[in-house]
């Protein structure tokens, strides 16, 4: 109970808290930069303190437009944070970039970041379940036959996402024939194994971080086409590389180059457009005014913001409906030295993938799992029994999870969407609606539901900010140099 009040202390806690465990902390009064003109307008409001949120707001202040960050947590991160277990620097949102993630390791090298790799890149030992018998192997055993059920999964790839980087370019009715498809109607019509169908399953539920039902095959499609519909890049994208210090290295530079005011402990619930200005208010009836706001929030979080005027009927049902990451990500340290292992269990599991992070004199491991329901994290026996599936007689010192399903200002966690949204929403949700604009992963052209995704939203978002108010400054310009 301990570590579930750690959660809402991590949401709700107060404005003027300072934390290890944060991707960055600081005072609620914290400013830095330009401050707010003389007529209490900003050029800019940020919602949201995630990686989208604090590169438009570094990205909008270094433009040299008036830049407020508001974010209701007492830190900056979003769903992201990193913190200290088993004496490494373990991020529990948020963790694996990759070179073909271009947003992302475009700021790695920026800031000249150091990386290091998960230690199941070296895994020797391989779990997997074939009808309900564990079975261990080599990696000749274990990766022949994901990649043969892959291949097949993969197929209609390159043909309806051949610019992953514009995922509607191909929009026609067999795009969204297959967007409509979940992953789980996909893969029950390959010709494979049962094994085979288990093991997509399995990958396609980790990926979306939900049952294999809940998301769009369509949108499954999308990371093999973001790694060059290269199947051992996509690996290297989605699970190898990690920042030696934790995303909080990344996160700490970014918010040191910004120039924007930020006011943490400050939940925005009312976004109201009055004429050229936009009145942004708080849960502490504080209220601040802007020519632009740009929302870096959560898809699930937009439908508890009052936006007058309303926002799109198509924006406010893909708010509803949200998007599909609901389930559970777990380190545990368990005792003395083990063969580095990757697990991959079947989707109905209490964790569906299991592996070596850190090697060591005691080894950390962290799990995934579908569904908080089938594992309490905070249960350690619970914990126990759901480590012994992969690892029989290995002895769990302790674990460390966090449920971004329980935290108000996220309501889930990574980002896939759900059978028909991509085709039907994805472009309205990024479409401005007057002096409003949006940013989020979970809006991202690219690599939705990654950091990469937040920053490449983020940036597009204040460009398109900055385009908006230099346009209008030459038109007033224009209009003096006429009156004169």
């Amino acid at each position: 109970m301990k570590r579930r009040n750690f959660i809402k202390n991590m949401a709700l806690g107060a404005t003027t808290a300072t934390t290890a465990v944060s991707g960055i902390a600081v005072s609620a009064a914290a400013s830095a930069g330009p401050k707010v003109r003389q007529d209490g307008v900003y050029d800019c409001i940020v919602v949201g303190g995630g990686f989208a949120g604090v590169t438009a707001a570094r990205d909008t202040s270094l433009a040299g437009l008036n830049t407020l960050l508001l974010d209701a947590r007492p830190r900056l991160g979003g769903r992201t944070f990193t913190t200290r277990f088993a004496d490494h620097d373990t991020d529990m949102g948020g963790t694996w970039l990759g070179w073909g993630q271009p947003s992302i390791w475009a700021e790695k090298m920026r800031y000249d970041l150091p990386i290091t790799e998960s230690a199941s890149v070296q895994a020797s030992s391989f779990v997997w379940f074939e009808n309900g018998e564990r079975k261990e192997g080599g990696a000749e055993d274990y990766w022949p036959p994901l990649y043969e059920a892959l291949d097949k999964f993969y197929a209609p790839a390159f043909e309806h996402l051949p610019r992953p980087y514009d995922p509607l370019y191909k929009d026609g009715k067999e795009f969204r024939r297959l967007d409509n498809l979940s992953a789980a109607q996909a893969i029950e019509a390959l010709d494979i194994t049962p094994l085979q169908k288990q093991l997509v399953h399995s990958f396609t539920a980790i990926n979306g971080h939900a049952d294999s039902s809940k998301s769009s095959y369509l949108d499954q499609l999308r990371w093999v086409a973001l790694s060059g519909f290269n199947k051992d890049f996509m690996w290297g994208n989605i699970g190898q590389f990690r920042f030696k210090n934790g995303t909080k290295d990344l996160l700490e530079h970014m918010r040191a180059d910004s120039q924007a005011e930020i006011k943490l402990g400050s939940a925005v619930v009312k976004v109201e457009q009055k004429g050229e200005l936009t009145i942004v208010t708080t849960n502490r009836q504080e209220t601040f005014k802007a020519r632009t706001v740009i929302m870096a929030l959560p898809l699930n979080v937009i439908s508890s913001i009052d936006f007058q005027p309303s926002l799109s009927a198509v924006k406010r049902k893909a708010a509803k409906q949200g998007m599909t990451g609901s389930g559970i990500k777990i380190y545990m340290r368990i005792e003395g030295r083990h063969p580095i292992m990757f697990g991959n269990g079947h989707q109905d599991m209490p964790l569906n993938y299991l592996w070596t992070e850190y090697d060591g004199e005691n080894q950390v491991l962290v799990g995934f799992g579908k569904d908080p329901e089938l594992l309490d994290v905070y249960d350690d026996d619970a914990v126990q029994a759901a480590l012994n599936q992969y690892i029989p007689g290995a002895k769990l010192l302790e674990s460390f999870s966090y449920d971004w399903n329980l935290d108000p200002y996220s309501k889930g966690t990574w980002c896939m969407y759900p059978p028909g949204m991509l085709s039907s929403s994805l472009a309205e949700l990024q479409r401005p609606e007057g002096q409003v604009y949006f940013a989020g992963g979970d809006i991202a052209s690219g690599w939705r539901g990654f950091i990469d995704g937040a920053i490449e939203s983020g940036a597009r978002a204040a460009q398109m900010v900055e385009n908006t108010l230099k346009l209008e400054q030459i038109e007033c310009e224009v209009v003096k140099n006429e009156c004169h």
